[in-house]
């Protein structure tokens, strides 16, 4: 599992013009005054430079078999639905609506589990990360610029999740495919694509990356033109249901 606390280069914008966090319910114990902080970072696919052609007479390497069934937790979890509001302040490459995008995100692990997880709460001026009682998807610049996108969270010592932020790097070209099964339809990092896998370690399921789980949402390196983190294979979707049971 890789958690990263980093520190960001970047000018923090905070605005608070809507509160959205995690539901409360008449059973909910208070929020601990003191919460533990983890940050997942989500770097783009490293470059893999091309190798010599084989020795005459010596047959090629076998690729790996894709694994489709896998997951892994982190250990943390919601416990009732969670609200959360969008800054959709960002210059897209294409045509398209980014609050969309990231609601269609949230929809796919809403899909797969008999809770529902998420609940979109209308739009916000916040950017950035902290810890202020409202869960906040935004983009902002920030190094190093080889991350994509960051996704933050506070949670208790059960790992029950408090609050959150995702926060796309607007130092990368952002769009919205509009034919997913297309890799080279956009020159640009598909905001669905990025904001699945980032809902994914919301839900509970921690990164991925050996490259025979690289089919699966929750692989931990993604590049540009990619749709295919999207839609949800057996793995992701396991994952999700042992926390929250199958719809």
């Amino acid at each position: 599992m890789k958690k990263l606390l980093v520190a960001f280069v970047v000018a923090a914008l905070l605005a608070t013009s809507a509160v959205a966090a995690v539901s409360a319910r008449p059973d909910k114990p208070a929020r601990p005054e003191k919460l533990d902080q983890v940050i997942f970072v989500h770097p783009a696919a490293p470059d893999k430079p091309g190798k010599p052609p084989a020795p005459p007479g010596k047959p090629p390497k076998e690729e790996e078999e894709k694994i489709l069934d896998y997951y892994e937790l982190w250990g943390g979890y919601l416990d009732e639905t969670a609200e959360y509001c969008i800054n959709p302040n960002v210059s897209l490459v294409t045509e398209g609506n980014p609050v969309e995008a990231v609601n269609d995100a949230a929809k796919a692990w809403d899909a797969v589990t008999a809770d529902e997880l998420f609940s979109y709460a209308g739009k916000t001026e916040k950017r950035w990360y902290a810890e202020d009682g409202q869960n906040t998807v935004s983009w902002v610049m920030f190094t190093p610029r080889n991350y994509i996108a960051v996704v933050v969270m506070w949670y208790d010592s059960e790992g029950m999740i408090w609050e959150f932020d995702i926060v796309f790097n607007t130092f990368h070209k952002w769009g919205i495919d509009s034919v997913k099964d297309d890799k080279d339809t956009i020159k640009a990092f598909d905001i669905q694509n990025i904001a699945t896998h980032e809902f994914g370690h919301l839900v509970g399921l921690d990164d991925l990356y050996d490259e025979i789980y690289s089919e699966l949402t929750m692989y931990g390196y993604s590049s540009k033109g990619e749709t295919k983190k999207c839609t949800l294979e057996e793995g992701d979707i396991s994952g999700a249901q042992f926390l929250y049971e199958a719809p």
